[in-house]
């Protein structure tokens, strides 16, 4: 793609500028961050070496490191060696260190579950979904009439599970789909998923909320069934059944609100409407039903989904105001 194309052709929903908002202020910031990877790649060698020394002395000094201290200093490591390379495995590496800065995120959100149940908020998203929905919360209401107090396994349970899974099948094999066709969407979705993601973490730190099948074994809401855990254990995979059975160990119990599970589809939809003209029906489906899996299977209160929503806008409209400045300055 050459890059006139580029620039003059708006990505992830960017609707085209006529005017120049961008000022200096955005334009110093790229020209500081072009400046500092022309550092990097410049004394590329003696930082990475000096990365491995001092990771070598603090290893030695505090013993062996947890699981998401491994996971940062390979995203440190990754950036270091790799900032900057436009050609083969390097920028690849490059290209997809969103996905580990992701993993990295929750796993240090995981390893701090244990502390983070102890301040959970239970009360505010439960009351909201009684207040809008008449006295009781949908994934109560919803287990009822699905007959889910039987104990019984259903069909629509699996179809459930499935749809849970399909968060971490759909947008990566989008985001596969897309750097394989056009890189510069690429990054922007990888941009877009990533703030998001980071946002939902920072608000699992500053507000760890109790999911409904947690406040039900607490007593702050009548039964429900985690749907996920039921059939995991169904199958007969009880090691994975464990992993959703609320240990904080496995997982992290409390990272609830925003619900990152209706966040991503949503951002989905979004980011694919303008160019997806025949498939946005599926888009809307695939929104709504994950919201529906979601509310469900116990797993978010809609209040959770909603916030999950609010943030995938805000970081939307957020990102797509300084692309189109950052456009409107290239073309002028």
């Amino acid at each position: 793609m050459a890059p006139s194309t580029t620039l003059n052709r708006p990505q992830g929903g960017v609707a085209p500028m006529t005017h120049d908002t961008f000022g200096p202020t955005s334009v110093a910031a790229g020209e500081t961050s072009a400046g500092f990877t022309e550092l990097v790649v410049r004394l590329r060698a003696p930082l990475v070496v000096g990365y491995l020394a001092a990771s070598t002395v603090v290893f030695a000094g505090f013993g062996s490191a947890d699981r998401p201290a491994l996971l940062w200093w390979l995203v440190g490591l990754l950036a270091l060696t790799c900032a900057g390379s436009e050609a083969g495995p390097r920028r690849v590496a490059m290209d997809w260190l969103p996905l580990l800065i992701i993993a990295a995120g929750y796993d240090t959100v995981r390893a701090q579950a244990p502390d983070l149940l102890t301040r959970a908020v239970v009360t505010p998203q439960l009351r909201f979904d009684e207040i809008v929905f008449g006295g009781t919360a949908p994934t109560v209401s919803l287990q009822r009439w699905l007959d889910v107090t039987t104990g019984e396994i259903h069909w629509w349970d699996y179809v459930v599970w499935v749809g849970y899974l399909s968060h971490f099948v759909v947008s990566l094999s989008i985001a596969a789909y897309l750097y394989v066709m056009d890189r510069v969407r690429f990054k922007r979705f990888a941009t877009l998923i990533l703030t998001v993601s980071v946002a939902g973490f920072v608000t699992y730190f500053i507000v760890p909320a109790a999911p409904p099948w947690l406040a039900s074994r607490q007593g702050a809401l009548p039964p429900t069934t985690r749907i996920v855990y039921a059939v995991w254990a169904h199958l007969g995979l009880p090691g994975v059944a464990k992993v959703f059975n609320g240990s904080a160990q496995l997982a992290n119990p409390v990272a609830a609100l925003p619900s990152l599970h209706a966040a991503w589809p949503l951002m989905v939809a979004l980011f694919l409407w303008p160019t997806a003209r025949r498939g946005r029906y599926l888009l809307v489906l695939y929104v709504a039903f994950m919201a529906f899996v979601l509310v469900y299977g116990a797993e978010h209160y809609v209040s959770d989904v909603a916030l999950g929503w609010l943030y995938t806008g805000v970081v939307l409209w957020g990102w797509n105001r300084y692309w189109a400045r950052r456009e409107t300055v290239s073309r002028s």
